[in-house]
């Protein structure tokens, strides 16, 4: 089956709203350094897209959207039955480019870290985190591998059971 948003039924677009609050909740206390997940599962992406809103008070959660690959993203966590409150979303870089503070992980205290793409995964190596798991950015996966199955939903699945 191929995953949209628009595949949704009321009732899971709905359901990925909720979702999408909850993140950013978490997102934006963790930026303040509180967390209070225990064992969570950090997964890093690259930095806000370039159709992200430019406005400053924007708050830039990863994957806050339910258009692109966002949209797909949130779509398929949500028929998978992920639970967004295991789990913190963070960006390596800022919508400019600048790298997130990397004290941001030290309050987070994760579980397990996920990087999505080559791009989370040079900053974690360049912060010293030498144990994370690694898999493609979720553009990418949408734009060249979208007849396969997503390996981060595995992931995620054996990590929350």
């Amino acid at each position: 089956m191929k995953i949209s948003y628009s595949s949704l039924n009321e009732i899971g677009k709905h359901a990925v709203s909720q979702r999408l609050v909850l993140r950013k909740n978490i997102y934006l206390n963790a930026l303040k350094g509180v967390c209070a997940i225990k064992d969570p599962i950090l997964i890093v992406g690259d930095r806000p897209g370039p159709s992200a809103p430019r406005e400053e008070t924007y708050h830039h959660t990863p994957f806050y959207s339910i258009k692109h690959c966002s949209g797909w993203l949130n779509a398929a966590l949500h028929i998978e039955q992920i639970p967004e409150e295991k789990l913190v979303w963070i960006n390596s870089a800022d919508k400019d480019g600048i790298d997130t503070d990397f004290n941001v992980i030290k309050c987070i205290n994760p579980g397990t870290i996920i990087a999505l793409g080559a791009n989370a995964r040079k900053w974690l190596n360049k912060n010293g985190v030498a144990r994370f798991e690694y898999t493609h950015h979720p553009q990418y996966h949408k734009r060249f591998r979208n007849t396969e199955r997503y390996d981060l939903l595995d992931k995620l699945k054996s990590i929350t059971n």
